[in-house]
């Protein structure tokens, strides 16, 4: 699915690879004034694997919640935001990893991610996700608390050249099972 130069695509739920078998789709939105608005939440690999969202150029994406890798079997899902002008809204929270591994979101180029928590690694069984934002003006925006391994272990924050990643409350490490998860913060004007 690509939305471009100005199109507008409106539903309630928002699926890029509901079921286990759902491997490797690709939802583009790119163009400034092109919109993908979901009424619900929406699933970047609900059970399936290898999943991509792209917002690009100054398009935006509207949601509830937000999920990269829902359950465990959707794994290395990727959702990319770059761009200045370009944006992710959840307008409740956003999960990189609630069950699933290796999913991944990247904030660059002065592109802007907003939600209310956020968790990286949620789930026991969400290890090595990883979130990167990168480049003046690019923005992870949690209204409330970010958590970077919930229950997970080895999932991994990096804010560099100049980024910036605002929050309330920040947790590195939350439950017993929450090993090994790491946040860098490197460059010049890079803030946490």
């Amino acid at each position: 699915l690509t939305i471009s130069n100005e199109a507008r695509v409106f539903n309630a739920i928002g699926f890029i690879g509901d079921v286990s078998s759902s491997l490797n789709n690709v939802v583009t939105v790119t163009g400034a004034s092109s919109l993908w608005s979901n009424g619900s939440s929406l699933f970047v690999g609900l059970f399936g694997a290898g999943n991509a969202l792209t917002i690009s150029n100054g398009a935006s994406v509207f949601n509830d919640i937000g999920f990269i890798g829902d359950q465990a079997s959707s794994s290395n899902n990727v959702v990319t935001v770059t761009g200045a002008s370009s944006l992710w809204s959840n307008r409740s929270e956003l999960y990189v990893g609630n069950s699933g591994a290796g999913n991944a979101l990247t904030i660059s180029n002065g592109a802007r991610v907003e939600n209310s928590f956020g968790r990286i690694g949620a789930q026991a069984s969400s290890s090595n996700n990883v979130v990167l934002v990168t480049g003046a003006n690019s923005l992870w925006s949690n209204l409330g608390e970010l958590r970077v391994g919930f229950f997970g272990a080895g999932n991994a924050l990096t804010i560099s050249n100049g980024a910036s990643v605002v929050n309330n409350i920040g947790v590195i490490g939350n439950g017993s099972s929450s090993s090994n998860n790491v946040v860098t913060v490197t460059g010049a004007g890079s803030l946490w």
